[in-house]
């Protein structure tokens, strides 16, 4: 048996143990495995803004230690296709916000998010010339200022990013 098989069978017995039916698929991204479950229970599984899935990852990620040649081996979870999905938004949340900035010339601050999302949106905002985004406050509540850069960090000949329109 495969290590991706142990562990597809893992997520299902812990699933099934909870009384969900799901269908696990695997798919490689970015150096490691993302196990994307698929039930009809999705919305109990992903929780308010991703909750449930980030518990259900640790659960299962504690039950892989057990296993010497799973200990190490990296993967995700996601249920049907929530974090490409939530990337998306926070990409399109991050453009906006820019954008406003540009047109505003004032700062604009973003809701609390998990670490991860923050990590997006600022690798998404890293893309722009004119625009810097810092993270402020204390999880739970730590945020994204979204604001221009001043005129020493932006010299006037560089480029600005430009969306596909």
């Amino acid at each position: 048996m495969t290590v991706n098989e142990q562990v597809k069978d893992r997520i299902k017995e812990v699933l099934e143990h909870m009384g969900f039916e799901v269908e696990v698929f695997e798919r490689e991204e970015e150096g490691h495995t993302v196990y994307n479950i698929k039930t009809f229970d999705a919305k109990i599984l992903i929780g308010k803004q991703g909750a449930n899935l980030e518990a259900l990852q640790h659960v299962v990620r504690s039950m892989m230690r057990k296993y010497p040649e799973l200990s190490q081996y990296r993967f995700a979870l996601d249920v049907d296709d929530y974090k490409d999905k939530r990337t998306i938004y926070l990409k399109e949340l991050a453009r906006k916000a820019a954008h406003h900035v540009r047109d505003n010339k004032k700062a604009v601050m973003l809701e609390p998010m998990a670490a991860h999302e923050r990590r997006v949106i600022h690798h998404y905002l890293s893309l722009y010339n004119d625009i810097v985004s810092l993270s402020s406050g204390q999880e739970p509540e730590r945020r994204i200022i979204i604001r221009l850069k001043s005129n020493q960090e932006n010299p006037p000949d560089s480029f600005n990013f430009v969306e596909n329109m």
